[in-house]
């Protein structure tokens, strides 16, 4: 009985570290390059992969540099779904990709339908982003949903084993902002001031989606001129606005006295959140009281 217990303690160990390590490989890695894509996935996918995002929240996508341990994680992943329109994207995925041959990397910028990032002279577009182009494609619900049917098809053909469970979790996901879209245009409906005013602009696409403007405090990627925020305020008042929107990880300080300039206040959104179909209600909850 002394010889047996030692033994079958050593069998139990053995069995355990097996079924731990299959569990392991069963979950294959996946990449994305900011949080809200990662909702997507995992509404497709369920728990089938583990998903990764490359950009940590409170970080700036558009300046962001992957640390080393994120590049080293890149060597284990079967896709990296990437926005395609970012500066480390842009610069990094041919490296990565001649060094990790076995990775999938979906481009989603292919699909889309993308706006230019160059400011017009009433500065309602912004300023200029990567390549002249706008990366916020996520605030897009239009956008998203080819988003969607990308990572669906991709995972499809990557995994066909479990083609069916990507096909209809893909299905209920762009139901769900196709009704997202309907309380969107229901909420703006009727509203005759049409301009967002914004520190950073961020909203180009949703703005594209539902017939308004976006107005950028921020010129050319920096903070405002005098006679920039000027000709802000004054089309501000002219619209009887009350709400300048600021994303959380920028500085609020300009923001802050171009609201109280106009009697109004900031209101500090954060695109980044992961749970997206939640966060596009609550900024487009606050663009319509803003509107309003």
């Amino acid at each position: 009985m002394r010889k047996t217990l030692p033994l079958l303690l050593v069998v139990s160990a053995i069995l355990f570290s097996c079924t731990n390590g299959t569990k392991t490989k069963l979950k294959p890695s996946v990449v994305v390059s900011i949080a809200p894509q990662k909702y997507l996935v995992n509404r497709i996918a369920d728990t089938i992969f583990h998903v990764e995002v490359m950009v940590p929240a409170g970080s700036s996508p558009e300046v962001y540099e992957p640390t080393a341990s994120q590049l080293k994680l890149l060597a284990n992943t079967s896709t990296y779904f990437s926005l395609g329109l970012l500066e480390f994207e842009m610069s990094m995925l041919n490296n990565i990709h001649e060094q990790n041959p076995n990775i999938l990397i979906v481009d989603h910028s292919k699909d889309l339908n993308l706006i230019s990032g160059q400011c017009d002279s009433h500065h309602d577009h912004g300023h200029a982003h990567n390549h002249g182009l706008d990366p916020h494609v996520w605030l897009s619900p239009a956008e998203v949903k080819t988003m969607v049917s990308t990572i669906a098809s991709v995972l499809s053909q990557k995994f066909p084993e479990h083609k069916t469970t990507f096909e209809a979790n893909a299905a209920r996901l762009i139901e769900d902002i196709d009704t997202l879209d309907i309380n969107i245009k229901k909420k703006l409906q009727g509203i005759d001031n049409n301009k967002i005013f914004i520190y950073h602009p961020a909203l180009a696409y949703f703005a594209r989606d539902y017939g308004l403007k976006q107005v950028s405090l921020e010129q050319d990627g920096k903070a405002p001129s005098m006679k920039h925020m000027q000709t802000i305020l004054q089309s501000a008042r002219e619209q009887g606005a009350k709400t300048i929107f600021i994303q959380k990880e920028f500085d609020v300080n300009n923001a802050k006295t171009a609201a109280s300039d106009i009697g109004g206040d900031i209101e500090v959104i954060d695109p980044l959140r992961e749970d997206w179909l939640e966060n596009m209600y609550h900024i487009s909850n606050l663009i319509s009281k803003a509107l309003k």
